[in-house]
């Protein structure tokens, strides 16, 4: 290859990965020969921080004047800042893309990183369900503000909680982790049922108690747990409403490890603060990223005020099993090094595009084109 093109990370993490010891030592000797490769066929260029602001992206851009764009969900790409760059494709190291804001034409490929989350986050899911029936939270708090006194030993009914056996467990979404989810909790016994905008004939062959409801309000009205497992885009923004939240059942619990802005966060306080719903929560993700500080602090009164509800907020943390992480890692460099070696359209079918592009793979005029006709 005569002129190399220019690779640009958004964050050294993904080269760190390489070295981090929690990962196993196959998945790090298998992402060091993937830099090693990446690094001989393009010019390789990374952002010196973990998160730059959209000026530092926009100017490293204009000097840089990259082919290939790297990025995780903590960089948001703006379609401003793409205008007029070289860019032909862009990776992100996630299964989601909402982060990333298409250009009009759309004719910049992007890839992602799909089928390798659906364990952990499924894991994930069945503790945040957990911990919440147990009120393992409260309860550890409960000991570790030294508020267990001797007067309460080992009686403490005001504290009872719930087991999953008896609980109709309601699906939001069957994609790779909403069938995952079911897969590990269908042979507990408990009654599952799930809304999907397509419905699952093939799962419900392997799982033949589980239920289909034709809205999701069904779900919505039957459930005990609402579990979200759905994509956010133009179709599902604010999906879950003032609407739907009320025909949850009192004590109902609400999880979401899907993406924050399913869910309308507005609708949601305000019918917590007006009492006119008694669910619990159990989130991974929000709208904002960290969770903004209004918010944040609505949630710490309705909980003062109302102390039965049950809250279980993480920092949008579901994906981060070590291996898994690394297992991402590697289909995004694989990803990256497949577009570097790429001649023509039919060296893209093996490429993790996004199933949108991908559908219209050989109907559009990419730019990337144009760098084949310069190779």
């Amino acid at each position: 290859m005569n002129n190399k093109p220019t690779v640009y990370l958004i964050s050294n993490v993904f080269l760190e990965i390489a070295s981090n010891d929690k990962i196993s030592q196959d998945i790090r000797h298998t992402i060091k020969k993937l830099w090693d490769k990446l690094s001989l066929i393009s010019i390789l260029k990374f952002f010196d921080g973990r998160f730059p602001t959209e000026a530092e992206l926009k100017k490293d851009l204009d000097y840089l004047k990259p082919d290939i764009l790297g990025c995780h969900l903590s960089h948001p790409i703006s379609s401003e800042s793409l205008k007029n760059s070289d860019i032909f494709a862009i990776a992100t190291s996630t299964a989601g893309y909402n982060h990333i804001q298409r250009p009009e034409a759309d004719d910049i490929i992007i890839t992602h990183t799909p089928g390798v989350l659906h364990h952990t986050v499924a894991d994930y899911t069945i503790a945040l369900i957990m911990a919440n029936l147990r009120n393992i939270i409260d309860l550890h708090n409960y000991v570790w503000k030294g508020e267990w006194k001797p007067d309460d030993k080992w009686d403490l009914d005001q504290n009872l909680s719930f087991i999953i056996n008896n609980k109709i467990l309601g699906i939001v979404g069957v994609g790779e982790i909403g069938s995952e989810v079911i897969k590990r909790l269908y042979p507990w016994g408990l009654k599952i049922i799930y809304f999907d905008t397509n419905r699952r004939q093939s799962i419900e062959e392997q799982y033949p108690n589980l239920e289909y409801k034709v809205t999701i309000e069904d779900v919505f009205k039957e459930a005990d747990i609402v579990s979200l497992h759905i994509p956010l885009n133009k179709h599902t923004e604010n999906i879950i409403n003032r609407d739907k939240l009320k025909l949850m059942k009192k004590g109902a619990l609400l999880i979401n490890t899907a993406r924050g802005g399913v869910i309308n966060f507005k609708d949601l306080l305000e019918l917590l603060e007006s009492r006119d719903i008694h669910i619990d929560l159990s989130f991974d993700v929000f709208p904002e990223e960290p969770i903004d500080t209004t918010s944040l602090e609505r949630l710490k009164k309705i909980k003062k005020e109302r102390p039965d509800i049950r809250m279980v907020l993480m920092p949008h943390n579901a994906s981060a099993d070590a291996d898994t992480r690394g297992k991402m890692d590697i289909i995004f460099l694989e990803d990256i090094i497949k577009l570097v070696e790429s001649s023509n359209i039919e060296d893209l079918k093996d490429i993790h595009i996004i199933p949108e592009q991908k559908k219209q793979l050989l109907n559009k005029k990419w730019k990337i084109l144009k760098y084949w006709e310069n190779k």
